[in-house]
């Protein structure tokens, strides 16, 4: 056990018991890449959609979920993680030190409504920008790193990313011309 500076217990994590998975959402339109930030429900900083695991279902499938509750995001997440980063979750009572894993996910369309639509604001960012505003220590690396690693595929001819296309609506925009989500996430 730790003691924070004001005095509250940070107890050391077990993997088992503190991990979460976070989405990394991405797009590519005709300006470049995109990254979808949400703010948190407290306090208003910049983070990644994240989130438990869920019971029945693949930690990529999961981060599928989180980012449509948290953000009305509907897409594919890639299962190998990308990424990893911890930080310190504030329960009622006590701190713990959380392990969060990373999952790209290529967004497809943005809902009209979901479930957590007015508890948090939504944006799209390049990915300089989101890496900057990110607050979690580390998710800035991840972020950069990851499109990084887009450049080189692009670039050695092996990428299998999505193609650019018209933005997908935003929230009170027409949602025309979008195909039937083929993400299970819609489903649960």
């Amino acid at each position: 056990m730790i003691k924070s500076p004001k005095g509250s217990v940070v107890a050391k994590a077990t993997p088992e018991k503190f991990r979460q998975v976070a989405a990394l959402p991405y797009r590519l339109t005709a300006e470049g890449y995109e990254v979808v930030m949400i703010t948190t429900r407290d306090s208003g900083r910049w983070i990644l959609p994240k989130g438990w695991p869920i019971k029945g279902l693949k930690p990529h499938e999961s981060a599928e979920t989180e980012a449509m509750e948290e953000a009305g995001l509907i897409g594919s997440a890639v299962p190998k993680a990308i990424g990893r980063f911890t930080y310190v979750k504030q329960f009622p009572k006590r701190q713990e030190k959380v392990l969060v894993d990373v999952f790209p996910l290529a967004i497809e369309r943005q809902l009209e409504n979901w479930q957590e639509k007015d508890q948090r604001e939504v944006r799209f960012f390049n990915p300089v920008d989101a890496a900057a505003l990110v607050s979690d220590a580390g998710v800035g690396d991840i972020i950069l790193a990851f499109f990084v690693d887009l450049a080189k595929k692009k670039a050695a001819g092996t990428l299998k990313a999505p193609t650019a296309e018209k933005a997908s609506p935003l929230p009170g925009e027409p949602d025309v011309d979008q195909a039937s989500p083929s993400n299970k996430a819609v489903d649960r």
